[in-house]
């Protein structure tokens, strides 16, 4: 088929193969049909463990622990030794809590890949607060690689002591965090 442009002179319509927005629907539609492929390929071994993973989950999930449990969130385990008071403070902090708690615990890797320790844990006070983290010369800002443990420590500042609430979770995880409750005194 031919057009007229504003010159008045024919032009050629070029075939759909040869326009843009062609081959980006193309591209789109393989890959939906790929990532579509690729979910249905799991056996129903590999369904059966990630069953029993996410069921784990969501019954620690759910559940609140204390200071000697585990709890496991996806293939991350997670165990809280201790959580205590600190005397130790920061000049170059800008803040100046009353208080720096220190939360001890150890992170094991069941997953395939390095998970992140020291960026996992989000804090509450007993006002329901978060708590901001507290630079002191042992808190850990590393990785743990896949089928590994690590020990980290975490300090918080706060200026009331109490119960202390502590959400467990991996860095960029969809899955529920886990909750351990203690006393601070």
């Amino acid at each position: 088929m031919k057009k007229k442009n504003e010159a008045g002179t024919a032009t050629k319509k070029r075939p759909i193969y040869k326009r843009i927005w062609f081959w980006l629907l193309v591209l789109i539609m393989i890959g939906g049909i790929g990532a579509i492929a690729g979910g249905s390929g799991n056996d129903s071994s590999e369904n059966q463990a990630d069953s029993k993973t996410e069921k784990q989950s969501e019954s620690t999930a759910d559940k609140s622990h204390k200071v000697g449990d585990e709890a496991t969130v996806g293939k991350v385990s997670y165990k809280l030794n201790s959580v205590e008071t600190t005397d130790e403070r920061n000049e170059f902090e800008d803040t100046n809590p009353k208080n720096a708690v220190v939360a001890k615990y150890t992170v094991t890797n069941n997953s395939d890949e390095d998970v992140p320790v020291g960026t996992d844990l989000d804090v509450y006070g007993s006002d329901g607060k978060k708590l901001k983290s507290y630079a002191v010369s042992d808190n850990t800002l590393d990785s743990v690689a896949s089928g590994k443990k690590a020990d980290v420590e975490a300090a918080y500042g706060v200026d009331e002591l109490g119960n202390i609430e502590l959400h467990f979770s991996p860095l960029a995880s969809f899955d529920d965090a886990v909750k351990f409750h203690t006393t601070v005194e």
